[in-house]
C-alpha cells in the first residue's frame, strides 16, 4: 500500500508538471501571436539616397563672431555619388566652404565637411532672424552629348543667426503634438525670448478656422515666464470636428505687447480609409466586378479618387493591373469605387495582390491574398477580409481583441488549475 501511495503521488506530480508546462506553452503561443499581429500594423518608412546632418545650426549673434561648423553628408544607399556644394541666403557672403565638391564610393556611408562663418558688425542694427543654406546637390551621370541625364537630389543644412532685440521681442510658431484616443488634439505654441530682458508672462490665444474661412473655435494656452534667449512651450487642448486641415490664427501676448500670425495645421494623417471590398456572382473566366467602399475621413472634398488592383502570379509577375473610374468623394462620406477584373485565362489557385487608392497624390495601400476558385473569389487583406457575397470582413482589430481575450482566459485557467492542484497535493 505504501508503494502504491508513492506511485500515485509521483504520478500526480508528473501530471501536475505536464499541465503547468502546457499552460505556460499556451501563454507563450498567445503572446507570440499577439506580438506578430501588432507587428503587422507597423509601417517601415523608406530612406532617401542622400541625407545631410545637422539639418539646422542656430547661433546667437555676436559682433565679429568667427566659427567653424561641421556637417555630414549621408549616402544611405551606399552607391557612387558626385556631390556639388553651394551657399544660398542672406548670409552667404560671410560663409566660406572648405570643399566645393566631393565624390562618394559605394563603400562610403558618410563624410564630414566644414564651413567657416565670420559675422560682420552691421547686422546688429537689424534685430531678428538671418539665414543661410548649405546645399549639397547630387550630380547625375553625363550623356554622350555632355548633358546631364537623370533626376538630381538636393539636401540642405540651414544656418540660423538671431540678433537680439534691445528690449523685449519673441519668435513663436504653432505645432500639433498629436491626437489621443478620445480625439483630443494638443496644440503647442513654442515661444523663444529673443530680447535682452526677461518676459514675466506670455500667453497665447488660438482662433481656429476651416479652410473656407469659417471660425470654428477659440482656445487659450497655458502661460509662462521666459528668460532672455530661452524657450518655452504654451499648450492647449482642442477636439477637432474631423481629421483634416485647419487654419490657426494665433495671438501671443507677452507682458504688455503682442504679436499675431497664422498657420495652417493638420489633424490626423489618413485621408482615405478602405472600409470593405466585395464581389457578387463570381465565375472564373468571366469579368469580375469588385466594389470597393472608401471613406473620406478628411474635412474637405476629394476629387478624382481612383483605385488600382494589382494581382501577381506565382512568380511575382503582374498578371492583372486594373484601374477604377475616378470619383469625387465629398467630405466625411463613403463612396464605392468599381473595378473590373477579366479572369479569362486565370487558373484556380492562390495569388498575392495589392489594392491602391489614390487621392491628391497620396495613396492608401492594402496587401491582398486571393483564393480563386471556379465559383468563388475569396480575398483577405491586412486588417480586413473580402467575401464573395459582400459579407462583413474580419478586421485586424477584431482579431487582436480575440487574442487578448484568449490570453486572459488562458491566464485565468492556469491560475485556477494551479490552485486546485496545490489543494490536491495537500
Amino acid at each position: 500500500m505504501k508503494n502504491l501511495l508513492i506511485y500515485n503521488r509521483d504520478f500526480e506530480n508528473e501530471v501536475f508538471k505536464k499541465n503547468i508546462s502546457l499552460c505556460f506553452n499556451l501563454r507563450f503561443i498567445l503572446i507570440c501571436m499577439l506580438i506578430i499581429s501588432i507587428s503587422l500594423m507597423i509601417l517601415i518608412p523608406g530612406v532617401n539616397a542622400l541625407g545631410i546632418t545637422p539639418g539646422r545650426t542656430t547661433l546667437n549673434y555676436e559682433p565679429g563672431l568667427e566659427k567653424e561648423i561641421i556637417f555630414s553628408v549621408l549616402n544611405s544607399e551606399e552607391k557612387p555619388l558626385k556631390i556639388q556644394f553651394s551657399i544660398e541666403g542672406e548670409l552667404k557672403n560671410y560663409i566660406t566652404l572648405a570643399n566645393n565638391s566631393t565624390e562618394f564610393s559605394a563603400l562610403d556611408y558618410s563624410k564630414d565637411f566644414k564651413y567657416n562663418i565670420k559675422l560682420p558688425e552691421s547686422i546688429a542694427k537689424n534685430p531678428g532672424l538671418h539665414t543661410a543654406e548649405i546645399v549639397a546637390l547630387e550630380i547625375p551621370g553625363e550623356s554622350l552629348q555632355g548633358t546631364y541625364v537623370g533626376a538630381t537630389v538636393a539636401v540642405v543644412s540651414q544656418l540660423y543667426v538671431y540678433v537680439p532685440c534691445p528690449g523685449k521681442c519673441i519668435n513663436a510658431d504653432l505645432n500639433v503634438q498629436g491626437t489621443d484616443l478620445q480625439g483630443i488634439t494638443t496644440l503647442i505654441v513654442p515661444v523663444i525670448n529673443r530680447g535682452e530682458q526677461k518676459i514675466d508672462e506670455t500667453k497665447a490665444k488660438i482662433e481656429i478656422y476651416s479652410l473656407a474661412g469659417e471660425k470654428l473655435d477659440e482656445i487659450e494656452t497655458s502661460s509662462a515666464s521666459i528668460e532672455p534667449e530661452k524657450r518655452t512651450e504654451l499648450n492647449a487642448k482642442w477636439k477637432a470636428v474631423s481629421e483634416g486641415e485647419y487654419i490657426g490664427k494665433v495671438t501671443v501676448f507677452y507682458d504688455r505687447e503682442f504679436i499675431k500670425f497664422e498657420k495652417k495645421f493638420t489633424v490626423g494623417e489618413e485621408i482615405l480609409n478602405i472600409e470593405r471590398i466585395w464581389v457578387n456572382e463570381f465565375r472564373l473566366g468571366e469579368i469580375a466586378k469588385l466594389r470597393i467602399l472608401v471613406e473620406n475621413k478628411w474635412n474637405k472634398d476629394l476629387n478624382n479618387v481612383f483605385s488600382t488592383l494589382i494581382v501577381y502570379d506565382n512568380r511575382n509577375a503582374e498578371m492583372a493591373n486594373v484601374k477604377s473610374a475616378s470619383e469625387d468623394i465629398p467630405s466625411l462620406t463613403e463612396k464605392e469605387l468599381i473595378t473590373y477584373w477579366d479572369t479569362a485565362g486565370v487558373e484556380e489557385g492562390e495569388y498575392n495582390g495589392k489594392l491602391i487608392v489614390i487621392a491628391e497624390e497620396k495613396s492608401t495601400d492594402k496587401n491582398l491574398f486571393l483564393k480563386v476558385r471556379k465559383d468563388s473569389l475569396d480575398i483577405s487583406g491586412v486588417g480586413f477580409a473580402i467575401n464573395p457575397e459582400g459579407g462583413e470582413g474580419t478586421s485586424l482589430t477584431t482579431i487582436l481583441i480575440i487574442l487578448v481575450i484568449l490570453l486572459l482566459i488562458g491566464n485565468l485557467a492556469w491560475f485556477v488549475f494551479f490552485k486546485r492542484m496545490r489543494k490536491k497535493k495537500k
